[in-house]
């Protein structure tokens, strides 16, 4: 697995890499729990994956916002316009 360096702020990118590892090993987990015919660990394996994956999903929203805020920033006209247009997004 492949990590995408736009997608996440700096400061997500070793929790990301985290994340990333740790799906890859609850894939053999899965694997294995499917061959030996473990339900129970097969279905643990499943949702570690989703939790992994949703916490992928809440990194790289992180960096939507970020550089939506940016964006915001970049483009006020005035401090007032500024905070109402933060307000709006947050």
């Amino acid at each position: 697995m492949k990590i995408n360096l736009n997608q996440f702020l700096q400061s997500d990118l070793r929790q990301a890499a985290i994340e990333m590892i740790c799906i890859e090993e609850l894939a053999r987990m899965l694997i294995i729990a499917i061959h030996e015919g473990d339900s129970g660990k097969a279905d643990n394996a499943i949702r570690d994956i989703q939790k992994s994956h949703n916490e992928l999903k809440r990194l790289r929203e992180n960096k939507r916002k970020f550089s939506s805020a940016i964006q915001i920033i970049n483009q006020s006209q005035s401090p007032t316009e500024l905070i109402e247009k933060l307000e709006r997004m947050f």
